[in-house]
């Protein structure tokens, strides 16, 4: 069962009912010791540094002319190794982390933490150890070393 789910549901997707999940449970415990003001200050400072990170990441894509839809990594028709993706192999799911811990502190909601940590899980294991393995197929020892010199997140 869980090969079927490699590389099925769109990361944005996933994203999306992380964020929902972490609306509809922002009243069940609130994140303690931050006052609505740092929190929000916070927050908006997040959504900004996703903003620029996803916006980054996309253009590098479309410079390269490459796929940017990640559920066909056999489709890469270049690898990206500049801009943005000098820092972090993966900055389009960080930018999404970035917003959904900016949803969490917004929202006052504790339990999106977990949720967060889960996304985090959820993306490691289903999208992002697939997409590695075509990309090693793909580009071989460029993409190795890429990966021994880029860190995965951050």
């Amino acid at each position: 069962m869980y090969k079927k789910l490699k590389l099925k549901i769109p990361p944005p997707v996933v994203a999306l009912i992380c964020a929902l999940l972490i609306w509809k449970l922002a009243d069940a415990a609130p994140i303690p010791a931050i006052d609505q003001g740092s929190r929000r200050t916070i927050a908006l400072i997040l959504f900004a540094i996703a903003a620029c990170i996803d916006i980054q990441a996309l253009f590098s894509f479309r410079g390269a002319q490459t796929t940017i839809d990640p559920r066909y990594p056999h489709k890469t028709t270049a690898m990206v190794a500049t801009g943005i993706y000098r820092f972090t192999r993966n900055p389009m799911y960080l930018s999404l982390v970035c917003l959904l811990t900016a949803l969490t502190l917004w929202l006052n909601a504790c339990p999106g933490l977990i949720i967060i940590a889960g996304f985090i899980f959820y993306i490691n294991y289903f999208q992002i150890a697939a997409e590695e393995q075509a990309l090693e197929i793909l580009f071989g020892d460029d993409y190795l070393n890429y990966k021994a010199r880029v860190r995965r997140w951050l």
